[in-house]
């Protein structure tokens, strides 16, 4: 079992999942959202049944769904006869999360370079924090699309 991972029930496992999320800053709610996608049956669940199973009240589950859907890691979805709108997490969306990743490196990247701009010829002490910045969005910049694509190609039809 994994450390700090006490429990092997549902709740435990959403309840994780909704920690790490309020650790990386995002709401604890939406970590417990998608926790609870990621091992319900059946996979698609209405905003009712998602607020049944995490506790949470309608208008934050709405809220969190739209939270979700735009982050690309749920989608909505409709059932042949029914009226309900159901939510799941979007088939691959693990992959495409991790792709979008390749935007946030550019732009880190060129942040650190406006910054060494701002600094021009300072110091290489005060430099290095920058540099330091730079060097390591552009290797991953340069680097995840290939293990993105290498991923695609072994794990996906």
């Amino acid at each position: 079992m994994p450390d700090g991972f006490e429990e092997s029930t549902p709740e435990a496992f959403v309840e994780r999942v909704g920690e790490f999320y309020a650790r990386i800053g995002m709401p604890r709610i939406a970590g417990r959202l998608l926790g609870w996608l990621l091992i319900c049956e059946p996979p698609h669940q209405s905003a009712e049944q998602l607020s049944d199973a995490i506790g949470a009240s309608r208008a934050s589950i709405s809220n969190m769904l739209r939270l979700c859907m735009g982050s690309g890691l749920v989608e909505s979805m409709g059932q042949p006869g029914e009226r309900k709108t159901y939510y799941r997490v979007r088939p691959g969306a693990w992959a495409a999360a991790l792709h979008d990743s390749t935007a946030k490196f550019t732009a880190m990247r060129e942040i650190a370079e406006a910054g060494l701009a701002v600094l021009g010829d300072a110091p290489v002490e005060q430099r290095g924090r920058l540099e330091g910045m730079r060097e390591l969005y552009g290797f991953f910049e340069e680097e995840f699309p290939t293990l993105i694509r290498r991923w695609k190609e072994t794990h996906e039809d």
